[in-house]
């Protein structure tokens, strides 16, 4: 197990490493409005419970191209439960693909969170492979184990960059 995690954990540093040719993940902010939707199971024979939750997750950009921490609060939905989640959050830029006349157009990304319930106790740690098309919007697939309960949360999401700034074009006859 301990030589699977170091392995992980060398395939991002280089993937991250290769990445760091495009512009994305610029200094400044970025502010996501996410929806997530899912199911939450401990693998056993009762029932899987729906997972329905909206987020906001603004995050700075630490080290251009590469990293970006922030935190996340929002809702969740399960159980027949309303419940709250804040906590930290990092992402990581694992690649952004260059195409040759366009540069690129987007990146993939690994965003780490550990996140505390407002009313139930939860306690999540996990986070979502996040694909950010133009820095305006992701898609994602997401995993988070919740320890306190003994759950496992399989959860799929977009979002859209609130902060995200119109490019203003220049008149070419000027």
């Amino acid at each position: 197990m301990k030589q699977l995690l170091l392995g992980f954990a060398a395939s991002i540093v280089s993937l991250s490493a290769m990445a760091q040719k495009g512009p994305e993940f610029p200094k400044g902010w970025v502010m996501y409005l996410e929806e997530d939707h899912g199911v939450s199971t401990n693998f056993t024979s009762s029932p899987d419970l729906f997972v329905s939750g909206l987020r906001l997750s603004p995050q700075a950009t630490v080290i251009p191209g590469i990293l970006r921490i922030g935190a996340t609060a929002g809702a969740v939905f399960t159980n027949k439960k309303l419940d709250g989640t804040f906590g930290p959050n990092v992402a990581i830029k694992l690649a952004a693909p260059d195409v040759k006349s366009l540069g690129t157009i987007f990146n993939a990304q690994l965003q780490l969170e550990y996140l505390w319930g407002t009313t139930s106790n939860q306690r999540l740690i996990g986070g979502f492979f996040h694909v950010e098309i133009g820095q305006r919007a992701v898609i994602g697939l997401g995993i988070h184990r919740d320890y306190v309960f003994n759950y496992w949360w399989f959860q799929g999401g977009l979002g859209y960059n609130l902060l995200h700034k119109k490019k203003v074009l220049e008149d070419p006859m000027k």
